[in-house]
């Protein structure tokens, strides 16, 4: 097991250090500090075969720049809050309006936790596994949302071939939260720029239904008997081929309020004797086949089109905040937040 880190740049006149987790058995993962972003994640084929199955860039630069949110953690409140707005205690609360030409907040706005420079508070290793807890202040505030909300993310990386991302997050008030992680995945390597020879299951069988702007307009629906349909192992191929768009939140639990105790296996992705499965603890799980990348420059040369990589990112129901039909996690003095996600590549079922 060995855990390492060195500076690699600075963003805002801040050092932003690089945290590599490695474990026994070749799988490899490696943390930045800005935005908590995982920039590689070098796992084993079932021949043995390394390869680095995240998209990302070589450089911090096209990080700070980057609007694909690569690897990154994502907060206060993932994916989109109508207008931009909310009511909360009987007052209104304005936050950043970065989508859809200033209508719509996404990803927790413009300087959102993707954005923010975490700070490697400690990293443990044992026997067993390596591990780097990220601290992040966001202050009443930061983006207009009210009340500070103190953040650690805990990446651990065990023998298992397993890492886990676990959020724990409390508030000086009453605000709203939505913690998740947004990894482009490609198990095949990121460098093969084509996600159609990946086989996906979502162990959901609804979605939340959305308008043109991709907000829900408040229904849950079946997917059976749909293109969305992804309940029992798909081939991607046709989807990549046809250029279907799936930008979509499934539903795991339509009642939770908060993250449930225990972690459920949302999804199992397949490619190149690489499987993985995601496990969470949260109520949905968006999945985004990536069909807005748009030649970006990636890492060691590559170009990532349309469908180069996918993401499966666990959170709670968009725009819960506004949507009464929607349950909302709400956090203030009393009542923390935690949220665990795994990436489980040593125990998929084939």
């Amino acid at each position: 097991m060995q855990i390492t880190s060195h500076k690699f740049g600075t963003f805002y006149n801040q050092a932003v250090n690089k945290i590599h987790l490695e474990n026994d058995r070749g799988m490899s993962a490696q943390i930045i500090e800005l935005g908590g972003i995982v920039t590689s994640m070098i796992v084993p084929d079932d021949k043995g075969v390394l390869a680095d199955v995240v998209l990302g860039f070589d450089d911090l630069k096209s990080y700070a720049t980057d609007s694909h949110y690569f690897g990154a953690l994502i907060g206060r409140v993932a994916n989109r809050i109508e207008g931009a707005q909310f009511r909360l205690n009987n007052e209104t609360t304005h936050v950043d309006a970065n989508a859809y030409q200033g209508r719509h907040c996404v990803h927790g706005g413009r300087f959102g936790y993707h954005h923010r420079v975490w700070r490697m508070d400690k990293t443990e290793k044992t026997d067993t596994y390596v591990a780097v807890t990220l601290v992040l202040d966001d202050k009443d505030g930061e983006e207009g949302f009210q009340n500070d909300v103190h953040v650690q993310a805990r990446y651990e990386l065990d023998n298992n071939n397993r890492l886990t991302l676990s959020f724990f997050a409390t508030a000086s008030g009453p605000t709203p939260i939505s913690l998740t992680a947004h990894s482009y995945f490609n198990l095949q390597g990121h460098d093969t720029t084509s996600i159609a020879n990946h086989s996906l299951t979502i162990f959901s069988k609804t979605l939340l239904e959305q308008r043109e702007d991709r907000l829900p307009n408040g229904q849950i629906i079946s997917t059976e008997g749909t293109r969305f349909s992804l309940s029992s192992p798909t081939l991607l191929q046709k989807i990549v081929s046809d250029g279907f768009e799936i930008n979509h939140s499934y539903v795991i639990d339509e009642t939770a309020q908060k993250p449930a105790q225990t972690l459920r296996r949302l999804a199992q992705l397949e490619a190149a004797g690489r499987h993985m499965q995601v496990w969470s603890n949260e109520s949905t799980l968006h999945f985004y086949n990536g069909h807005n990348l748009d030649g970006v420059k990636g890492k060691g040369g590559t170009t990532y089109n349309r469908f180069a990589g996918l993401c499966l990112e666990p959170k709670g129901f968009v725009n819960g905040i506004n949507e009464p039909a929607f349950p909302c996690c709400i956090i203030d003095q009393e009542t923390p937040y935690h949220h665990s996600i795994m990436y489980d590549f040593g125990n998929a079922s084939h």
